[in-house]
């Protein structure tokens, strides 16, 4: 047994989660908290799950909303809604809108909640059941030219000439994730090269249990492609962000977050070597995750799967060692961050040019430009991270993270 609790109250869900676990001592209970997280999203089905129960107690008994979005898409889990009143209108508006079962909320029997349950479960499995061996299951593993058990695609999110990401919603997840998909590619020696890099990164993010770190589902092979299965952050990211306009302190405490993530990476002995702002997503509006660890250079999965003296990344946010094909270390990353910082604070990046190779004689010969006067106050932080040489910037991403979380408090009390 699987259930998804949309239920406020702490007591109540406890009271729900003896029921069941004492029928069904090894049922998983995940929660969706309406007070903390926003209405699931339109795409999923939770079809991971026997069935969801909704509460009508919360938000002034916005739960009967809930009821009528989740019960109105086709294909989504059973849902059981407790009422205050199992005969009031609100009851009788909740089986209207396709209540799977509806309990009085503080009068239902350990029996009739175990029984409305059993009678979900077995709807829902027989449901699944149909619909997997269905033409529209079949259309619906199909992602581009791949076909990947277990998941339901949703829609495509974006591309390039690497790889393709798709939203899909697992069963086994019980949620929405991306997956990243690429064509299996062997080098000369017969080294699949796309899924050493995908081996890669689900390394480096499986083994980073940490909040600004982007989790890591599975890892995987079919149809001659490699695919990733990652959270999914509807959020968008960090350019989104910047181009909804960001406050010096804003831009200060997001720069302290990606230090912190970027001190978690360089502990294990990675550097990210791609960092931009296409690369930090948003979860909601102030907290960042880090992603796309494609690039990196992990010393302790030991892969050489990049060449010595070959230029890797985006040479808007290089440093000036990466854009020539030098010896990087984590200063380089810091350096990237000090671009990213420049642009959330000065509304465009430090150097620009139709020629990208342009671009990466700028970051090493060009000076430093000026933040404007809005944010002139936090010019000297800036060079610090932004420059030339490596050893003449903070030395770690800890340093760093410190630096950038001092100057967030200064700039939100508005100390000088």
């Amino acid at each position: 047994m699987r259930l998804l609790l949309i239920v406020q109250d702490a007591r109540f869900r406890t009271l729900i989660r003896h029921h069941v676990s004492c029928q069904w001592p090894q049922a998983v209970l995940d929660q969706h908290s309406p007070r903390q997280a926003a209405m699931l999203p339109p795409e999923f089905l939770a079809q991971g799950y026997d069935a969801v129960v909704i509460d009508q107690a919360w938000q002034g008994g916005r739960g009967l909303d809930w009821l009528q979005d989740l019960a109105g898409r086709r294909g989504f889990a059973p849902v059981l809604f407790l009422a205050e009143h199992v005969d009031d209108e609100t009851a009788r508006r909740a089986r209207i809108f396709g209540a799977f079962g509806v309990l009085a909320r503080n009068g239902f029997s350990h029996h009739s909640l175990i029984e409305v349950l059993q009678e979900a479960e077995r709807v829902q499995r027989r449901q699944l059941a149909d619909w997997r061996v269905s033409s529209e299951a079949e259309q619906s593993r199909q992602f581009g030219a791949v076909r990947i058990p277990g998941y339901r695609c949703v829609r495509r999110l974006a591309g390039g000439s690497v790889s393709q990401l798709y939203l899909a919603e697992s069963e086994k997840a019980g949620s929405l994730l991306v997956i990243k998909v690429t064509p299996s590619v062997r080098d000369e020696s017969g080294v699949d090269q796309s899924f050493e890099r995908f081996l890669q990164e689900y390394d480096i993010a499986h083994r980073l249990h940490h909040p600004n770190i982007v989790r890591c589902h599975e890892l995987g092979v079919a149809d001659d492609h490699a695919y990733l299965a990652m959270e999914y952050l509807p959020d968008g990211d960090l350019r989104r962000r910047i181009r909804a306009g960001v406050t010096p302190a804003e831009a200060l405490d997001l720069a302290a977050q990606i230090a912190g993530a970027l001190a978690a990476l360089h502990d294990t002995g990675t550097l990210h070597r791609d960092l931009k702002p296409g690369n930090v997503l948003m979860r909601g509006a102030s907290r960042i995750v880090l992603t796309d660890f494609g690039l990196a250079k992990d010393a302790a999965v030991q892969m050489d799967i990049t060449d010595p003296g070959i230029i890797f990344g985006t040479p808007h946010y290089m440093s000036p060692e990466q854009g020539h094909g030098e010896t990087v270390d984590e200063r380089s990353d810091l350096y990237s961050l000090g671009v990213i910082l420049f642009e959330m604070l000065a509304g465009e990046k430090p150097f620009t040019d139709p020629n990208p190779m342009a671009i990466i004689y700028k970051h090493r010969h060009q000076p430093i430009p000026r933040l404007p006067a809005a944010a002139a106050r936090w010019q000297e932080l800036v060079d610090q991270l932004l420059a030339k040489r490596p050893e003449d910037r903070c030395s770690t991403a800890i340093q760093a993270g410190g630096v950038l979380q001092a100057a967030a408090e200064q700039a939100r009390v508005g100390a000088p």
